[in-house]
């Protein structure tokens, strides 16, 4: 196993640019074999599926060999031999993984949380982060075809950044376990297939444009699954097209006319192939000239997984040169007929390398196996105990079948798993609790079933945030806005404008980007003024959603704090895929062993126009959980909301309100140094005839109401501040023990985040306070038309919540109200 500190691995190259051929072939050979037995254990039953990287052998090998410590791979689920030749990964390891182990010492990619392949460094623990300069950085790996590659800007982007911190002598703080002058290049894998999606496209004109030190490989073997690559790209070859991004090869030469180099080269082709990275690497490296480096020509001789055969559509004459032209086969005819290594020393090599690899198979089934072991005879004691009690009572019962079907596993020489456990005590337990009196055993059985529960909940139900008390936003307490006699009125831009110009006064490592917040200031003025101040840490960009979001995760892993603008809501949509995919998912696919602090920034609700003023709130809570959902309706509220994200190391984002920017507010005295505790509602009138609960721009409208109905009817209004995390201290359910009465209004779509609300005051059993049913009031189904009559019928109105409060007292009180 490589040498470990902590839970994070350090440097253990099995290659270098030193290495000799056999020492590469072994290792090439050595993953070719893994991936056969993988292959075998499912069919075997002992795995579930398995999808790896045969014949992209010589290719990583040779990436590997250009990749030192600190730099970053954000890849693609083929790379094992990669992650082998660099020794972040071992074999027991790869079968760990393969059996999904979830104890992260033996699996430290994920704890067994994702599929075989999908690798990634443990660089942070509870609050710490580790020297990123003495690891082998693995971004977490992503099956979603090309989600890996916006991060890649962000990565490379950091190095740069870097490097011009480095060569102006600014050290605003500890960036060198960050950072060794920015020489660092992050590495992106994709297949060839994949570069049909906008992605692909995106991040490399980023590259170009940004001049980053990112080095993109495409491995092609000519086939994405069974779609071969005349269908996935104009003329057949990246080779033809990419071209057209190459700049000059000065490295002097204005940025503008840089762009990106190309190096097209044979995945069979050991030879070429060093040569070929040593020298796209060494450019990159030296003068964060960003590459595309296609390898086609390659094989998959083993089919595109475990699920399926590729001799259903390849050729016989695509068969045959695949297996001329597999990559191992290449090596080993020419180490034989360029050097005086003999065939029977190479075959040495292979037989030790499979008795290698059986024995490490053999080793990490055995130590995922053991523990459920041990339960397995715990069980059968407890069993046994059970069925005796059932003869005692009912010799004759039903019950003694149930409970042998229920443990018919324990005799059977099979994988076994602690579902399997979990499940038959719990089913063992409804049945111990039907005799009478209970037999002794039911005890131990629900002790035992409270162990499988807080089991499952370590192993598979952790880590969707940061869990460290000092850095999760969660266990930050309300500390509120102060105001005197001299507070002045500002507009809601200015207060934002004024709270980022402190808070980039006193934190060097937050960054601004976005299109237009720079030299214009923000498309609303609200950074007015923060280009001229921070020069280097407001950045614009261009219109390129995905990979702004991407530029930002990638920094954020890399120790800045980044606040991405997304400029209006609508654009979310193209950042999507990665905040839920990436982002959201980033803690608890790796089992607590990575972080993104990204602040993804945007404006929404309360505008005219079929776009740029939607609400789709529940849109982003279904598909992002794992990222906080804040909601001010006002921009002092947003402030204090950034400064709870910023003190913490969960990824979140806040929604300001659009017709805020103008409205004046009390700025307060302690800008900056208040902050709103996120899961916490606010009280914005206290009534007793109903609770409204709302937030964002209709806070504001909810309050219009409760003007109109004053003296009539008393509304407890309750603004959530937050979607996610919601009301953790049940403040809803208390106000609704005193009204008995409950209107949900926002301005998503009829069951849209309104729904969600429900749902979470359904969970706190706070629905049998009420004497008449919930309303939802909502926009419309579809999009608001452009104009004021537009907003008025299309949005929730003050008259609409108005009627629906008549409404519920008209039901509850007759006589003294009518609907």
């Amino acid at each position: 196993m490589p040498p470990q500190q902590g839970n994070h691995l350090l440097v253990s190259p099995l290659t270098s640019p030193d290495t000799d051929l056999l020492t590469d072939y072994g290792i090439a050979y050595l993953s070719r074999e893994l991936s056969i037995v993988a292959r075998r254990e499912v069919t075997l039953g002992r795995a579930g599926f398995a999808i790896l990287g045969e014949g992209k052998e010589l290719p990583q090998i040779a990436m590997a060999k250009t990749f030192q410590p600190g730099d970053w791979r954000s890849g693609y689920y083929r790379d094992q031999t990669f992650m082998l030749a660099v020794g972040a990964l071992t074999a027991e390891q790869f079968f760990a993984q393969l059996y999904a182990h979830s104890d992260v010492t033996k699996e430290p990619a994920s704890g067994g949380r994702q599929m075989n392949c999908h690798y990634a460094s443990r660089f942070y623990h509870h609050g710490v982060w580790h020297d990123q300069t003495q690891m082998i950085n693995v971004a977490a790996d992503m099956s979603c075809t090309s989600g890996q590659l916006p991060r890649l800007i962000g990565l490379g982007y950091s190095s740069l950044y870097y490097r011009m911190l480095s060569t102006k002598n600014l050290s605003p703080w500890n960036t060198q376990n960050f950072s060794r002058g920015g020489n660092e290049v992050a590495f992106g894998t994709i297949g060839d297939a994949a570069t049909a999606e906008g992605h692909f496209w995106e991040t490399v004109n980023a590259m170009g444009v940004l001049q980053i030190p990112v080095a993109l490989s495409v491995w092609d073997n000519g086939y994405g699954i069974s779609v071969p690559t005349h269908l996935q790209t104009t003329k057949g070859s990246l080779a033809k097209v990419l071209p057209g991004f190459v700049g000059t090869n000065d490295p002097l030469a204005a940025i503008g006319e840089r762009g990106v180099d190309f190096y097209h080269l044979k995945g069979w082709n050991f030879a070429e192939l060093i040569a070929g990275y040593q020298k796209a690497i060494t450019r990159c490296r030296q003068h964060h000239q960003p590459c595309v480096i296609l390898v086609d020509e390659l094989t998959q001789p083993l089919g595109h997984s475990s699920s399926g055969s590729h001799q259903r559509y390849k050729s016989r004459e695509r068969l045959e040169w695949e297996k001329t032209h597999d990559g191992l086969t290449q090596l080993r005819k020419w180490i034989l007929e360029t050097s005086d290594v003999t065939d029977s020393q190479i075959e040495e090599i292979e037989s030790e390398t499979r008795s290698q690899v059986q024995e490490a198979r053999r080793s990490a089934y055995a130590a995922w196996q053991a523990p459920f072991i041990k339960q397995k005879a715990r069980l059968r004691t407890l069993t046994t105990e059970l069925t005796d009690q059932i003869q005692k009572q009912q010799p004759e019962s039903p019950l003694l079948e149930k409970v042998a079907t229920t443990t018919s596993f324990l005799s059977d020489d099979q994988t076994l798993h602690n579902h399997l456990f979990h499940s038959a005590t719990r089913r063992l337990l409804r049945l111990a609790k039907t005799l009478s009196p209970a037999p002794l055993v039911t005890a131990k059985l629900a002790e035992l079933e409270k162990q499988h529960a807080k089991w499952g909940q370590e192993h598979y139900l952790s880590y969707l945030f940061v869990e460290n008390h000092d850095h999760s936003p969660l266990h930050q307490v309300c500390c509120p806005p102060k105001y005197s006699a001299t507070s002045i009125q500002v507009g809601g831009r200015e207060v934002v404008a004024q709270y980022f110009h402190k808070k980039f006064a006193t934190d060097p490592r937050v960054i601004l980007m976005g299109e237009d917040v720079g030299t214009l200031g923000g498309v609303n003025l609200e950074f007015e003024g923060l280009k001229e101040a921070f020069t280097t840490r407001v950045i614009d960009t261009g219109i390129r959603e995905l990979t702004i979001l991407g530029q930002g995760h990638g920094m954020a892993m890399r120790g800045f704090r980044p606040i991405i603008d997304i400029q209006y809501l609508d654009y979310l949509v193209f950042c999507l895929q990665g905040m839920s995919d990436d982002i959201a998912s980033l803690h608890y696919r790796t089992a607590g062993g990575q972080v993104s602090p990204v602040i993804i920034r945007s404006k929404g609700h309360r505008l005219m126009g079929i776009w740029h003023s939607g609400s789709p709130m529940a849109m982003i809570l279904h598909s992002c959980r794992g990222i906080h959902l804040c909601t001010p309706r006002n921009m002092v509220q947003a402030c204090g909301m950034y400064e709870t994200l910023l003190k913490a190391h969960d990824p979140g984002m806040v929604i300001e309100p659009m017709n805020g920017y103008r409205k004046l507010e009390r700025l307060p005295d302690n800008l900056g140094d208040y902050h709103v505790a996120l899961g916490e509602v606010e009280f914005l009138t206290y009534g007793h005839d109903i609770t409204v609960v709302t937030y964002g721009a209709c806070c504001a409208i909810a309050l219009e109401a409760a003007s109109l109905l004053a003296g009539e009817i008393s509304l407890e209004i309750i603004d959530c501040q937050t979607l996610h995390p919601f009301d953790r201290k049940g403040d809803i359910t208390a106000s609704l023990k005193k009204t008995h009465s409950l209107i949900v209004m926002d301005e998503d779509v009829p069951g849209g985040a309104s729904s969600y609300i429900l749902h979470q005051i359904l969970d706190q059993r706070a629905m049998e306070y009420l004497d008449t049913p919930p309303l939802s009031i909502t926009a419309a189904e579809n999009r608001c038309s452009y104009s004021a009559d537009g907003d008025y019928y299309c949005k929730p109105q003050a008259d609409d919540l108005v009627d629906a409060a008549l409404k519920i007292l008209s039901d509850k009180s007759p006589a003294r109200f009518h609907s």
